[in-house]
């Protein structure tokens, strides 16, 4: 992915913020996963559709790179389960809040996630991911925006519930749009 396309890191000095966490992003293309992976200086777990599994060769690739398979449109518990367990051993976790590449709603799987292992979160904002040619003939930079860590303990004056880790995933959701303004920002300069 480096040596496809330019990126840069946008808060460098929160790349140490990273290890043991869920790290939650946007996703507006397939290449979100392996370049986020592959310029983050650490190893991290990602989800990835169960449908991509089905061929042999794709999925063993997945695997490798730390892919965990999770059933879409229904709440998939061998999923969590093993996203629960990547985090309780310490590794940091890839989460799109909105489950899909460009969806526009958070599903409450990465609060529940998150509650379960009492572990924050980061927000990450990817940006120019779908630009393969501008990048490719180097006229535009993949721009990766690591945002403040969100600290879980912020929620615990709410109940335990489906509410609860809907209101999570919102709150990160926003947080990772809000990101998309220091991009903004940042093209003015």
């Amino acid at each position: 992915m480096k040596i496809f396309a330019p990126y840069e890191i946008i808060n460098k000095e929160r790349l140490d913020t990273l290890g043991g966490k869920v790290i939650a992003s946007n996703h507006v293309s397939n290449f979100d996963p392996p370049f986020i992976g592959s310029v983050l200086p650490l190893e991290i777990y990602f989800l990835a559709k169960s449908e991509l599994f089905k061929n042999k060769i794709m999925g063993k690739i997945l695997s490798t790179f730390n892919a965990i398979p999770i059933k879409r449109g229904k709440m998939d518990i061998s999923a969590i389960k093993k996203c629960i367990s990547v985090l309780n051993n310490g590794h940091s976790m890839l989460i799109f809040p909105q489950g899909t590449r460009n969806g526009k709603v958070a599903k409450p799987g990465i609060g529940m996630i998150a509650l379960a292992v009492k572990k924050d979160i980061v927000p990450v904002h990817i940006a120019n991911s779908t630009k393969h040619f501008s990048c490719l003939f180097r006229l535009k930079k993949v721009q990766i925006i690591i945002g403040e860590t969100i600290m879980l303990s912020s929620y615990d004056n709410l109940a335990d519930n489906k509410e609860k880790y809907q209101l999570i995933s919102n709150d990160i959701f926003e947080k990772i749009k809000a990101l998309n303004s220091f991009e903004s920002e940042h093209k003015a300069s």
